[in-house]
């Protein structure tokens, strides 16, 4: 069985959706639906249970999983970068990805998680995987750079694999849902922005005809 959390998102449907396409559907979704329309991104999905995050954490802590998980997609998380309740942040972008993380490392399984390059700030140092470039600055990017030290320190003596993707901005299909983070969102909000400022044609020119973007590819524009 593979775990996906965050499986209702935009990210985490994508990949139910890409393992189905590989042959997989013992897929258990796990998320947070208080928002139900969320699951209208896995009506095309096959999975073979879903649970809410709350008793997926319980079947965590009681074991029920320990001889049945295969690998951990960890795709869950507070993504507001405007956020502002720390505890809420933190408890579900760096505490519960610890209980996680120390579920797959005791299996012995694969563990992939969404980081963020939210870390890195402005980026003005670089886009490194180092510490000295790691510059968040709002309680989102603090929360991801706090699970990524975890997970360094626990690297030395892990036992199965561990990574982290640290995501640019993403967007695509299934991300409707997402709300004020959805890409046509902010895109919008900056075209307000630049109409009021200049180069709004040039702005349309660039960007109206989105590129396609294969899995994993990844690129400047």
């Amino acid at each position: 069985m593979i775990v996906v959390t965050g499986a209702a998102g935009f990210i985490g449907s994508n990949l139910v959706r890409a393992l189905n396409e590989r042959g997989r559907d013992d897929v258990l979704a796990v998320d947070n639906l208080s928002d139900g329309k969320k699951i209208f991104n896995l009506a095309d999905c096959e999975i073979c249970d879903y649970l809410d995050k709350g008793r997926f954490i319980e079947a965590i802590a009681a074991g029920d999983f320990d001889t049945k998980i295969e690998a951990i997609f960890h795709q869950g998380a507070c993504t507001d970068t405007a956020a502002t309740d720390r505890h809420a942040v933190m408890d579900n972008n760096c505490t519960f990805s610890q209980e996680l993380m120390r579920c797959a490392l005791t299996a012995a399984v694969p563990f992939v998680y969404a980081s963020s390059a939210a870390v890195y700030g402005a980026g003005s140092e670089a886009f490194t995987e180092d510490p000295t470039c790691e510059r968040p600055i709002n309680l989102y990017a603090q929360s991801k750079l706090a699970f990524d030290q975890h997970v360094r320190r626990e690297i030395p003596q892990a036992q199965s694999t561990l990574v982290g993707l640290r995501y640019f901005n993403v967007y695509g299909p299934r991300e409707s849902r997402k709300g004020k983070m959805a890409a046509h969102e902010i895109e919008s909000a900056y075209m307000r922005r630049i109409d009021r400022l200049s180069g709004v044609e040039e702005f349309l020119t660039l960007h109206r005809s989105p590129p396609h973007f294969e899995d994993a590819d990844q690129r400047w524009l």
